[in-house]
């Protein structure tokens, strides 16, 4: 879904074709915010805690998985 950032009066907006998002707020927390409604839309879910970063991440960097 397309969200659009726009600024009126030094701040910012957040918009999506269903209506405002967010209002009176900053470009980094603006854009940390479409970051997160793109990631939820596409199938994340948030939990509370950060990722894991399990054997396939490492094996990515040119690691192994065991230490």
């Amino acid at each position: 879904m397309p969200y659009r950032i726009s600024r009126t009066d030094g701040k910012y907006r957040v918009t999506s074709p269903h209506g405002v998002r967010a209002k009176g707020t900053t470009k980094a927390k603006a854009q940390a915010q479409v970051r997160l409604m793109r990631g939820v839309e596409h199938g994340w879910k948030p939990t509370g805690r950060k990722a894991r970063h399990g054997a396939g991440a490492a094996l990515m960097q040119g690691r192994s998985a065991r230490r």
